[in-house]
């Protein structure tokens, strides 16, 4: 009976033995799965940390992009590789987007023709970093449109001087004086300095006069000039491009490009639909009209003159006319399109001008309109 009794013991203390490793076994699995549910959330936060960054980097309808704003020092391929420490790290990150204990940052990057905005998370317990998520990419397509200046009627770096009456549709801004006497029936909003200052696009290098050193505080209306330097190397090398000093428009057909290096000299002719794009270092002097059909008319035409442009005679004029320097008009005509020019627009008599936006040469596009095609 003893034996029995002893057998027992053994036997109850077996069971109690296996249930306590069996309790401790199960002791130590919750706190696995609780620490591996703590680093999946960690790990949750930090990835949607990085998508609110990228959220955060497009801003409203994509607001927040432009094609300007992305730095294209980098490839896609470096930054995929990069950890927090070196993503943050980075001279053009953004300010933290998130709050609390989620740290995230956005970067803007352009890797050749496409562009990206990435995106980094973090979770921050105590100081420590408990999770990091891998770069986000949200790549971006900027879909071309005409740029805005050949869009918006007559603009100037300097001053807007009409003599006689004119008749004006659309806007007429100039970031010095406007002096122009409007006839009954325009539909025009005119502003000047005093009203904005407004930045002019221009083709060409900055001239050596124009000091911007000082332009942080008081600027002069130069400090509004923005110039695009490399413009005439992209037409003189186009493939296909007439190199003359002298052209009829009547000559040329849909899609040419006409480059001269010095002064060129247009006589008129029907642009029609045709696209095509006159492009001179120097001045470029318009003889006669570049007639189309009227105010439904397409904008096919672009001329780009390095210093002035001028027009000669009683005739009607439709295009995109960009200067470096001043558009001056001799003449009543009637002009139809839009004006851009780095010094003064003047008209020596009055002037018809209707803004048309229906500008269709691709040479006046630039890359407007964001939205994102792909996540990575």
């Amino acid at each position: 009976m003893k034996q029995e009794r002893g057998a027992a013991l053994v036997v109850v203390l077996s069971m109690l033995a296996g249930s306590l490793m069996l309790g401790l076994s199960g002791m130590q699995s919750s706190q696995i799965d609780e620490r591996l549910a703590g680093n999946y959330k960690a790990a949750t936060e930090a990835q949607m940390g990085a998508e609110k960054a990228i959220s955060a980097g497009w801003g409203e309808n994509g607001s927040g992009v432009s094609v300007s704003d992305f730095d294209a020092t980098r490839t896609l391929a470096e930054v995929e590789t990069y950890s927090w420490t070196q993503f943050t790290a980075l001279g053009d990150i953004s300010a933290n987007a998130c709050s609390g204990n989620i740290a995230c940052h956005y970067y803007l990057l352009q890797d050749g023709s496409d562009y990206f905005i990435a995106g980094m998370g973090a979770v921050v317990s105590a100081g420590n970093l408990a999770a990091v998520s891998q770069p986000v990419f949200a790549r971006v397509e900027f879909t071309p449109g005409p740029n805005p200046a050949f869009t918006n009627g007559l603009l100037s770096a300097d001053y807007i001087l009409v003599t006689g009456q004119s008749t004006v549709m659309g806007n007429v801004h100039s970031n010095g004086t406007v002096d122009i006497s409007l006839r009954d029936g325009s539909e025009a909003t005119v502003t000047d300095g005093t009203d904005q200052m407004v930045e002019v696009p221009l083709p060409g290098a900055r001239p050596a006069g124009e000091d911007i050193s000082a332009c942080d505080e008081n600027p002069e209306p130069h400090c509004y000039k923005s110039y695009d330097a490399n413009v005439f190397d992209e037409y003189e090398t186009r493939e296909g491009v007439i190199n003359t000093c002298s052209i009829a428009m009547d000559t040329l057909n849909d899609g040419d490009t006409v480059f001269c290096d010095g002064d060129l000299d247009v006589q008129g002719g029907s642009v029609d639909s045709n696209r095509v794009t006159l492009v001179a270092t120097g001045n470029v002097t318009m003889n006669g009209a570049t007639s189309s059909g009227g105010n439904e008319s397409d904008i096919g035409l672009f001329v780009i003159a390095g210093q002035d442009i001028e027009f000669n005679g009683n005739t009607d004029n439709y295009g995109v006319f960009w200067a470096g320097g001043y558009v001056r008009q001799n003449g009543n005509s009637s002009l139809y399109g839009a004006i851009v020019a780095g010094t003064y627009i003047r008209s020596n008599g009055g002037i018809d001008f209707i803004s048309l936006d229906n500008v269709t040469n691709p040479d006046t596009f630039v890359p407007t309109n964001p939205r994102i095609v792909a996540w990575q």
